[in-house]
């Protein structure tokens, strides 16, 4: 039984040797997705050892699928990102420095800070104009009355014109010939 299960563990190993996993076949045996993976090889081509196939397609191995697991370690338990996983590989896998989050904080309270003023700003600006616009409202409210009433007056005028005029002629020839004067 013992020497049944060392057979299996060195087939593994020699399986191991031997694998050549496609991009889909990586992706599963890391539990990403296809197309994770190639953005990956996309954006780190010079830091995953891959083999190339006569047919053109990219092969993993054991080193580079063990790459790959440090990628998505630092990807997606560390939150780096694919800038800092390069700079990460480049630097001989030295660990990068998150910035302080006091730093980070300072820097949006400012920012929140400016935008606060800017929209108080934005308020008092929005008031003057409605109050603008509001007098702007009652000064042609204010005019159009004032027209009306004056037109109401012409019109007045020009009706007691007309019955004055009416009257005159109402008197006839003879009233016109014998006007008394009052």
């Amino acid at each position: 039984m013992n020497q049944t299960m060392n057979q299996t563990e060195d087939q593994r190993t020699e399986n191991l040797d031997d694998l050549r996993l496609t991009v889909k076949e990586a992706a599963k045996h890391i539990q990403e997705s296809p197309g994770v993976v190639r953005n990956w090889m996309r954006e780190l081509k010079s830091h995953i050892p891959t083999i190339q196939g006569e047919n053109g397609y990219h092969y993993f191995d054991q080193p580079a699928l063990e790459k790959l697991i440090l990628i998505r370690q630092l990807n997606r338990d560390q939150n780096y990102s694919i800038k800092q996983i390069d700079y990460y590989f480049s630097n001989g896998e030295t660990r990068v420095q998150p910035e302080s989050v006091h730093v980070v904080s300072n820097d949006i309270r400012e920012d929140l800070k400016t935008i606060v003023d800017r929209l108080e700003l934005q308020q008092q600006f929005n008031q003057a104009l409605v109050t603008k616009l509001d007098e702007q409202q009652q000064y042609i409210k204010d005019s159009l009355i004032k027209r009306d009433q004056m037109l109401l007056e012409s019109l007045k005028a020009s009706q007691e014109a007309r019955k004055a005029e009416v009257n005159n002629r109402k008197k006839g020839f003879f009233g016109r010939i014998f006007q008394v004067s009052e």
